[in-house]
């Protein structure tokens, strides 16, 4: 992202890069994921939101402290060595790929609120349409990538204004008294809405790589991050807030796309059709960022010798096809399987499953500022609290998911043992 902006920037500008890396499908999906956890999903949320701000301010810290800015695996390298930092890569890549049919499902769910459902053939034809769409735009270069997902962000707004606005006025507190489901206690319900809310943060570690080109970064960055992170919180708190008050929790955990259904009870008519058609365009943009994303992290890591060279393979407009197309056949794949095994077959199990691949990169990340801290024997006691409490939230929200969503971890390191044999052929530091 950061190789894009060719002069300084301000602090407006560099929060709305921290507002919009966070804003995406996830706001337009989670009330709904949400919902079965019933009131507590507002717990949930707080808990997820404290936590996420925690995580920014600690990759804030390290981008000021150490004087280089970057995502997980930039301090995994610089702090635990070239092999350690190939594995957090490699899932680093992995993770910008891998959780895109969260994206895409949600995608297809508002499309069909527009134009109708789908047969299950018909949707995994649409999920299939929309991967391949975008990594051809995508191969055509950054600029073209970069120029679409501009025009889409323009339309993102719109529902987020709209929604709550007419919420609030049909509000019904009763919603609000239903509670823990039957077969879970209150502290795991809070736990397991914590992690699922933690989706919605995902993107927070972009932030630090444009630190470099921020005027005055050692004021702007941790407060943009920090302030960025809390916009995102408080904005998504407030649309959770907005749907649960409208639709009964028990209608809206069976629902597929919330705001819809959201705009279809208050005003019927087409207007739920409306708010499908611009949240597919907007979940489509989305997706276009990370098809984006992950073509550039393969690209500089092949470039540094981490990934094998043809990871680094350009076209004429110095888009890293080969990475792009891996990343799209590796995306099918995952649809496929989806729909065609029980293994991860629901959105909330895929949903945790991903959570769990960025949370344990945010640990990494949380370790290697402890390991500085340590290293250089510079200890503030106000960042040693927000760092341990990132850590403990880490932590405690891994824990609480089931030992089948840790299994996405273990398939992509089991993935990655081919190519670290490769690499280690031409580079044998790694």
């Amino acid at each position: 992202m950061s190789e894009l902006l060719k002069n300084k920037i301000g602090f407006w500008t560099f929060l709305s890069i921290v507002i919009n890396a966070q804003i995406g499908a996830s706001i337009f999906l989670l009330p709904a994921e949400l919902a079965r956890f019933r009131a507590f999903g507002l717990i949930g949320w707080i808990i997820g939101g404290l936590g996420a701000i925690m995580i920014a301010m600690v990759f804030a810290f390290l981008c000021l402290d150490t004087d280089k800015p970057g995502g997980p695996h930039t301090y995994a390298r610089m702090f635990f060595g070239e092999k350690v930092g190939f594995f957090v890569t490699w899932i680093f890549w992995c993770g910008s790929w891998a959780c895109n049919p969260i994206i895409i499902a949600t995608a297809v769910n508002y499309l069909c609120c527009a134009v109708g459902d789908f047969s299950p053939m018909g949707k995994l034809i649409a999920e299939i349409s929309i991967v391949l769409s975008l990594t051809a735009v995508n191969v055509k270069g950054v600029k073209c990538g970069g120029y679409l997902s501009n025009i889409l962000l323009l339309l993102k707004i719109l529902p987020l204004i709209v929604v709550p606005l007419l919420a609030f006025g049909n509000m019904h507190p009763e919603h609000f008294a239903e509670y823990t489901p039957v077969g879970m206690s209150p502290m795991s319900t809070i736990l397991k809405s914590s992690l699922i809310a933690c989706w919605a943060f995902v993107g927070l570690e972009e932030g630090g790589s444009a630190a470099h080109s921020v005027t005055n970064p050692k004021k702007i960055v941790p407060l943009g991050i920090v302030l960025g992170t809390s916009f995102v919180a408080i904005v998504s708190l407030v649309i959770t807030v907005s749907v649960f008050g409208v639709v009964p929790l028990a209608e809206l955990e069976k629902s597929g796309a919330p705001f819809a259904t959201v705009l279809g009870t208050l005003l019927g008519g087409s207007y739920d059709k409306l708010i499908g058609i611009l949240t597919f365009i907007m979940c489509y943009g989305s997706l276009n960022a990370w098809v984006l994303f992950s073509g550039q992290i393969a690209q500089s890591a092949s470039n540094e010798g981490i990934f094998p060279k043809h990871f680094g393979k350009t076209s004429a407009n110095g888009a890293p096809t080969t990475a792009l197309w891996l990343a799209c056949f590796g995306t099918i794949a995952i649809l496929i399987i989806n729909e065609a095994t029980p293994f991860g077959s629901t959105l909330s199990e895929f949903l945790d499953m991903s959570v769990i691949i960025y949370l344990a990169l945010y640990l990494i990340a949380i370790i290697s500022y402890i390991t500085w801290m340590v290293k250089n024997k510079k200890y503030s006691w106000w960042k040693i609290l927000i760092t341990l409490g990132a850590f403990a939230f880490c932590v405690l929200i891994m824990s609480s998911s089931s030992v089948r969503s840790l299994y996405a971890l273990g398939v992509l390191l089991l993935i990655s043992l081919p190519v670290y044999f490769n690499v280690r052929k031409t580079h044998p530091v790694v």
